[in-house]
């Protein structure tokens, strides 16, 4: 029988360089995109077709929303950032009627690319966006590594499967 499950985050804490930084309202994860050949109409295909390369990635670039509460300061400094976000997700189990609770953490090593002041508005927090270019991403999931993506080790993995090491194996 399938399994449905319904996931909800129940809270959220961010780390950053070892500082617990308050009042984080958003995080927006960068989007996870392979860079494209496009393959363009030959005899027998009826369209084109963007092929993605699963050896490499584009540039990624993640952002964090916040009121500028303890340790959001920080979040502007110039330079590399050793960014955790930890969640909690409450997960509605269908199958069972059950309600469990799982824990996601991503882990970044990210540089400080720009800082977004929100709108002046009255009665609304004088916050700021900040954004990040990415050099690393990690995604764990109730302790198992699901996705890595390092820039300088040359690594892309997912569920476990090495995506970058196919070529060299091949060659070897």
């Amino acid at each position: 029988m399938p399994q449905k499950v319904y996931n909800n985050v129940e809270g959220h804490r961010l780390i950053d360089n070892k500082r617990t930084v308050e009042d984080v309202t958003k995080f927006s994860p960068p989007t996870i995109s392979h860079p494209t050949t496009a393959i363009e109409k030959v005899a027998g295909m009826a369209m084109d077709v963007d092929m993605p390369d699963s050896t490499h990635l584009e540039a990624m670039e993640l952002s964090i929303v916040h009121n500028k509460g303890v340790n959001c300061n920080y979040l502007a400094d110039p330079g590399k950032h050793n960014l955790e976000i930890r969640t909690v997700r409450q997960r509605y189990n269908v199958a069972k009627a059950e309600i469990e609770h799982e824990s996601v953490k991503y882990r970044f090593v990210a540089i400080h690319k720009s800082t977004e002041p929100t709108d002046i508005e009255l009665g609304s927090p004088l916050g700021a966006t900040e954004k990040f270019s990415v050099v690393r991403y990690e995604e764990e999931v109730n302790g198992k590594v699901m996705t890595i993506a390092d820039a300088a080790a040359g690594l892309i993995r997912f569920n476990g499967k090495d995506y970058t090491n196919v070529i060299e194996q091949m060659l070897a």
